[in-house]
């Protein structure tokens, strides 16, 4: 599996990303249609989530146990399952204070 793996986890390893610190926040936009999104800018917007957790949280074989929600989002990414794969990944950075990248 880790075979399988490495070759996406190069290229999310590599993406650019911050940490959140202390910032102001700004209200959100109002509520409209929701936006409906590429499979090409969902893969790359799943690319630059799990880059981020593996770059600053930690990367899936690094504990004695992996984080198997990681790991199946990331799976799921990699298989193109990109609304099981997203809202994980976002969830996961949340919780460890990082504001999410911009979508586009």
């Amino acid at each position: 599996m880790t075979r399988k793996l490495l070759p996406l986890l190069l290229v999310l390893s590599a993406a650019a990303c911050t940490r959140s610190g202390d910032t102001t926040t700004t209200p959100a936009p109002a509520a409209g249609p929701a936006r409906t999104y590429t499979a090409e800018e969902d893969r790359a917007y799943c690319g630059k989530l799990a880059g981020l957790y593996l770059r600053y949280v930690g990367s899936i074989g690094s504990r004695v146990m992996p984080n198997v929600y990681i790991t199946g989002a990331i799976n799921e990414c990699a298989q193109g399952n990109y609304a099981a794969g997203i809202p994980v990944l976002e969830k996961t950075l949340r919780e460890s204070d990082f504001t999410l990248p911009k979508r586009s």
